[in-house]
């Protein structure tokens, strides 16, 4: 890609595009190919759901979209920018400040409070202590957790964790948010109202890709991508 068609791209509202994505892993004698040129582009506000059955390469895609995994071969486009092309350095200021992460885990930790757990990404991008826990504050707000600031992970019901763990992937106000199944430990009422948070995110602009296996989900988002054995057996806008 040329530097005056990367701009134009960076320029556009293309938030991001992969071209021909592949992945394999080896496995003793034999290779397991994970993702089997994937090819599509995203725009800044869209709201897609990728879905497929366990092992179509689902969240094999979503790790190589959040810089998390590199490809083994195909191109991925940030902004106009190709992401084979950034260093460590680079990488890790993607993921830090562009980048917001859901996981069907949580991925919480257990030893800090609902505010000091939202406020572990401004840590490490060095806000001040001040600013870093007015921020959380007003995340934990804004997920309705006003009342559970100080209470620890082990006290908090499965949906208030993945709440508090939405707040911290908001925590840097990146401009793209990664959920990885993120019902997927809920029940069906908990999952419901996870669903109407990431929803309100989607009408405020946001960019969200959303990894799920269950179609009810995935409707939630304005386009589903169908994943099967590694390619894209479906592109549906809805």
């Amino acid at each position: 890609m040329s530097q005056a068609s990367a701009e134009a791209a960076s320029s556009s509202r293309e938030v991001l595009r992969v071209e021909e994505l592949r992945k394999e892993f080896p496995m003793g004698d034999t290779v397991v190919k994970a993702l089997c040129g994937i090819s599509f582009s995203m725009e800044k506000g869209d709201y897609l759901s990728i879905m497929g059955t366990s092992g179509s390469g689902k969240s094999t895609l979503l790790s190589i979209l959040g810089c998390l995994d590199t490809p083994s071969s195909g191109e991925y486009y940030l902004e106009g920018v190709k992401v084979s092309r950034m260093n460590d350095r680079q990488l890790s200021h993607v993921r830090g400040c562009k980048f917001g992460f859901v996981f069907q885990s949580f991925n919480l930790i257990p030893q800090l409070t609902v505010l000091e757990n939202i406020e572990v990404p401004l840590f490490y991008q060095g806000w001040r202590e001040e600013e870093s826990r007015r921020r959380s504050r007003e995340l934990a707000k804004m997920v309705g957790l006003e009342h559970r600031m100080e209470h620890r992970p082990a006290e908090l019901s499965g949906g208030q964790r993945q709440r508090v763990a939405i707040a911290r992937a908001l925590a840097n106000d990146p401009a793209m948010i990664f959920a990885d199944e993120p019902t997927g430990n809920l029940d069906h009422a908990t999952g419901l109202e996870i669903m109407r948070v990431l929803d309100d995110l989607a009408a405020q602009g946001r960019s969200i890709i959303l990894v799920t296996h269950e179609r009810a989900i995935a409707e939630h988002a304005g386009r589903i991508l169908w994943l099967q054995d590694g390619a894209i057996a479906k592109d549906e806008r809805r």
